[in-house]
């Protein structure tokens, strides 16, 4: 899919955003519009507007865009989506990336939309959910009061717990950027990439390629537990099991007692495959400590999760060869480009949660139909635009089509497509 270009006037002064009354910290700044962008065929200029309260508006220019009576097509309805977003507080910078992610999105949504459906105006309402519980349920609060009939957010677990009863109480959907799935729940939908779902397609498809001796190494903690899951789920249905699994310590302390389990000292990898969902810094002095046990890219086909799909680690960590499952590449690296060349900086990979969440809510909307758990839920599905199809179970989790990829330097090479849809009815685990 082309990005194309639109132009749109500049943004005047900074704007408040959602401020917590008992924060008593500056207003953090508006989003930045798009810079230098430009009509698209047939398509007339769209302006983002920031309102008096901080919201983000997308509507067609006055007389920019005319049905075929000639006449100019103005918002007939608007419909208020609540963002609710570390605006303040140590998670601020990824709070704005994201902010930055759902403008354009906003933007390029309706850019592309018709005359009849742009009649519908969507407004972001961004409330800053700060570092508490407490202030992300002041948040949803005040989206809520605001007349919100979607919330997207919260970005983390604990502010998801705290702030999604608000909302449940009042029949409100959320679609939340939280990779626990514990969380989901009827009407509370975690949007995050759930690394037991990338566990099990790449599980899977090691053992399509002839892999029959997978072990595990994983750190300990929830993440471990549920990788744990998705690979032993995985297996399961081909009748297999993990030959061996080990867990380490947060951040690779006592790395050294969890491969005496997985390969003790003197013998040799009794497993073909190795799954090991580690992101963080820990992985380099993981990987040099397998290698002194024989395990290495030579012997041992590693397995990895979406925690690599990320250009950075790629360029400090060999990972050469190595498969992982995540979203298509190709998708996630058209919107990475279009938000560079907007805003002037790359992106952080879960902002792209906020692209495809607020492509959603504007296609709902646009097209007349509630943000209601039949219509967030449908058995189709949905295409997002930066990171493929994805549905939303009725219990609250989300299903994606992940795509597998080979490590090519600091590359990632398709070696599966991911699916171009769901064919059969959602599970609900």
């Amino acid at each position: 899919m082309k990005c194309h270009r639109f132009r749109m006037p500049t943004l005047g002064a900074l704007i408040a955003l959602g401020l917590l009354a008992a924060c008593q910290q500056p207003a953090p700044m508006a989003p930045q519009p798009p810079r230098g962008i430009h009509a698209a065929p047939n398509r007339g200029p769209v302006s983002l507007t920031p309102t008096r309260d901080g919201s983000i508006i997308a509507v067609p220019q006055d007389g920019a865009q005319t049905d075929p009576s000639g006449a100019a097509a103005m918002p007939t309805r608007t419909v208020r989506v609540g963002l609710l977003l570390p605006l303040t507080g140590r998670s601020a910078a990824l709070g704005k990336n994201l902010q930055d992610a759902a403008t354009i999105a906003l933007f390029d949504k309706y850019a592309r939309l018709s005359t009849a459906q742009q009649h519908i105006r969507v407004e972001l309402l961004p409330k800053d959910t700060g570092d508490t519980p407490e202030q992300a349920q002041q948040a949803m609060k005040e989206a809520l009061d605001d007349g919100a009939e979607l919330i997207i957010g919260p970005l983390f677990g604990n502010a998801t717990e705290a702030a999604g009863p608000l909302a449940q109480a009042k029949s409100i959907s959320v679609v939340s950027f939280t990779n626990n799935a514990s969380l989901g729940r009827p009407g509370v939908y975690t949007f995050g990439f759930l690394p037991e779902e990338q566990a099990a397609r790449v599980v899977g498809y090691a053992v399509k390629q002839g892999k029959t001796r997978i072990a595990a190494l994983v750190p300990e903690g929830a993440t471990g537990e549920v990788v744990l899951k998705g690979a032993r789920d995985a297996l399961a249905k081909t009748g297999m099991a993990l030959v061996a699994e080990a867990k380490y310590p947060p951040q690779g302390t006592g790395i050294d007692t969890a491969l005496e389990k997985l390969v003790p000292e003197g013998t040799v990898p009794n497993f073909d495959a190795l799954l090991l969902p580690e992101g963080g810094p820990a992985i380099s002095t993981i990987l040099r400590s397998l290698a002194s046990r024989g395990v290495t890219s030579q012997n041992v086909q590693l397995l990895g999760t979406g925690f690599w799909d990320e250009p950075t680690l790629l360029r400090r960590v060999n990972l050469q060869g190595a498969w992982l499952a995540s979203s298509p590449p190709q998708s996630t690296a058209q919107f990475e480009q279009r938000f560079l060349a907007t805003y002037g900086y790359a992106p952080q990979r879960i902002s792209s949660l906020a692209y495809d969440a607020v492509a959603l809510a504007v296609t709902l909307a646009t097209s007349n139909r509630e943000f209601n758990a039949q219509n967030l839920t449908q058995s189709a599905g949905y295409s997002g635009p930066a990171n493929g199809v994805f549905r939303l179970r009725a219990n609250g989790t989300v299903e994606r089509g992940l795509a597998v990829l080979r490590v090519d330097g600091a590359n990632l090479v398709v070696i599966e497509a991911a699916p171009q849809g769901f064919t059969s009815a959602a599970a609900t685990r």
